[in-house]
């Protein structure tokens, strides 16, 4: 059974942030495979079900962003077998906005959920789909950026990186993480 777990923050306050991609991509792979989120376990809101004739649990750790590691440990323990069944998704503001990039594992690059979750589990040799967040020039805090909303002239290329993102993790079950780095590590939303 593959995990597939978006980051966010838990709140109305922080739904339409740039911090909760990773929540948007998960809510957009429910929709688009008939699964319903509600299950309350492990810290966590869960969806199961069938994508690409896998068995799935679509995760939204519920314990704000920093703490991600105390929700994906429960999950490790109860409901995978091997840590090639997990992979993360979260927002990156070092990649622009359009862009995902998918790792086979690495360092947590400074993003606090990632950091957690290596923390938690003692290691980093999960898959991750990092979803870019970056629009413009960022100046000062980091933390205004990634808590505020994308602007409305972005929404529309928000809407093609949820797209585009739940087909990488659609193409990843269906084959393999490598064919899906290959196919789209490069892709930018509006290019085939």
């Amino acid at each position: 059974m593959k995990c597939i777990v978006g980051l966010g923050n838990t709140g109305a306050e922080y739904s339409a942030t740039k911090h909760n991609i990773g929540f948007a991509v998960v809510k957009n792979l429910a929709k688009e495979n008939g699964i319903k989120l509600g299950e309350k376990s492990h810290f966590s809101v869960l969806g199961r079900g069938v994508i690409a004739g896998v068995d799935i649990v679509l995760v939204q750790p519920q314990t704000y962003m920093n703490l991600s590691g105390k929700a994906v440990g429960e999950l490790f323990r109860h409901e995978m077998k091997d840590i090639s069944e997990l992979v993360v998704i979260c927002d990156d503001i070092n990649i622009e906005l359009g862009r995902i990039r998918l790792k086979k594992q690495g360092s947590s690059g400074g993003h606090r959920g990632l950091e957690s979750i290596i923390r938690i589990l003692g290691r980093d040799d999960f898959a991750r789909l990092r979803v870019g967040i970056a629009t413009d020039v960022h100046k000062g805090d980091i933390t205004n950026y990634v808590l505020s909303p994308f602007k409305r002239k972005e929404k529309r290329n928000v809407r093609h990186v949820l797209e585009l993102a739940s087909d990488s993790i659609t193409f990843m079950i269906k084959n393999d993480i490598d064919d899906a780095m290959t196919r789209y590590n490069k892709k930018k939303i509006g290019t085939s």
